[in-house]
């Protein structure tokens, strides 16, 4: 049975793996007790001497990964399968590679709906580790905004839909799998750390477009949908007042939507308590507040959750600079004093993950070259 971390000491090979999960290169938390926990909590000592023999992002054979340990292949093998098989490495045909905490391990780890020790322990540690707040100094280096809300027509005009592509609408026509996942990630590790959704369920899972939808099955952690269902589930949780936030990607490229709250997602946990909307793309909406016809009632606050609408000495007061064009405030208003217009901000996301990938910073853009070389010499 596994130690956690804070009833022993980590060892030397715990260290090194805690701080290479630390390194940029792995979107990592800086080096801290809460980390060094959770490398404790998922790697026994000597899965973690394997692990740092994992490349980063790219697969390598056993035989690459065992050498980088100083193991034998046949010492090696059982803890990739047992590592890959716990599904905290990535492991297929292609070989054996590490994957970042966030997004990576959280997501993969999480997203078939166990509820072990194992996994109660992980949300727990996860859950504290965001609460540090240390995806803010993330956007220290962080040149483009990697997420974005994306809008459903409703609240748009006829002639806004027609000249955008930014909508619900486009991202369903563009593709023909879609699914949904067993469960949501954030609000299992906020269950496991005591805490509970006052929006949705454990079950709300994210959505799934193109490419992206088409391995859950198999894999046990989630289940297909018809286009007519996707939309179905979208207008439902979106009614719930769940914010529907997306890769800063095109709607063409295969992506997925999370159906986000304020008191789960750790993304809008950095944005409302650590100052982190520069996570976020700007909007190509924002709502607009029309103060004639406002009387004060607070709905639109209850309905925010970025924390845009606020109630200072019993009068409303909103930032348009917390606004990420969700219409929920919106459709909460009695009073239809809010609207949504387009935002002169609005700049259209990347074509894809590869592009958004190189556009997040100097750093990780040549990381990115460098990948790419690499990959490029395997193939000649």
């Amino acid at each position: 049975m596994m130690m956690p971390c804070e009833d022993i000491s980590p060892d030397i090979h715990q260290k090194k793996l805690a701080r290479r999960f630390s390194s940029v290169w792995l979107i990592g938390p800086p080096m801290g007790d809460e980390l060094q926990s959770l490398v404790c909590h998922l790697f026994e000592p000597e899965e973690a001497r394997v692990a740092l023999g994992l490349p980063s992002y790219l697969p390598k054979k056993l035989k690459a990964v065992a050498r980088r340990a100083q193991m034998t292949e046949a010492e090696a093998l059982p803890v990739l399968e047992r590592l890959a098989g716990r599904r905290v490495i990535y492991g297929g045909s292609s070989g054996y590679s590490l994957m970042p905490l966030i997004p990576g391990i959280f997501e993969y780890f999480l997203m078939n709906g166990k509820e072990t020790p194992m996994h109660r322990g992980f949300g727990d540690r996860i859950t504290r580790l965001f609460g540090t707040g240390y995806v803010k100094d993330f956007l220290g280096w962080v040149r483009a905004p990697a997420i974005r809300n994306i809008p459903i027509e409703e609240h748009v005009s006829h002639e806004q839909t027609v000249a955008d592509a930014d909508l619900v609408e486009k991202l369903l026509a563009a593709h023909d799998t879609f699914a949904v996942l067993n469960v949501c990630q954030c609000r299992q590790s906020v269950a496991f750390a005591g805490g509970r959704c006052k929006r949705a369920r454990v079950e709300d899972g994210c959505l799934l477009f193109g490419s992206f939808a088409e391995g859950v099955v198999p894999q046990g952690t989630g289940y297909h949908v018809t286009r007519e269902e996707m939309r179905a589930v979208i207008r439902e949780r979106w009614e719930r007042n769940l914010v529907l936030l997306t890769a800063n990607v095109s709607h063409e490229s295969p992506n997925a939507i999370c159906t986000c709250c304020d008191c789960c997602c750790h993304g809008l946990e950095t944005i409302n308590h650590f100052g982190g909307m520069a996570l976020m793309a700007e909007p190509r909406f924002k709502a607009v507040v029309d103060v004639s016809a406002c009387t004060n009632c607070g709905r639109c606050l209850r309905a925010c959750n970025t924390r845009a609408h606020t109630i200072e000495n019993k009068e409303h007061q909103y930032d348009p600079t917390r606004c990420i064009g969700c219409a929920a405030c919106l459709s909460a208003c009695p009073e239809g004093a809010i609207s949504l217009e387009p935002n002169p901000l609005y700049l259209p996301p990347s074509e894809s993950f590869t592009r958004l990938f190189l556009r997040l910073s100097p750093k990780v853009a040549a990381f990115g070259a460098r990948a790419f070389l690499i990959r490029l010499k395997t193939r000649l």
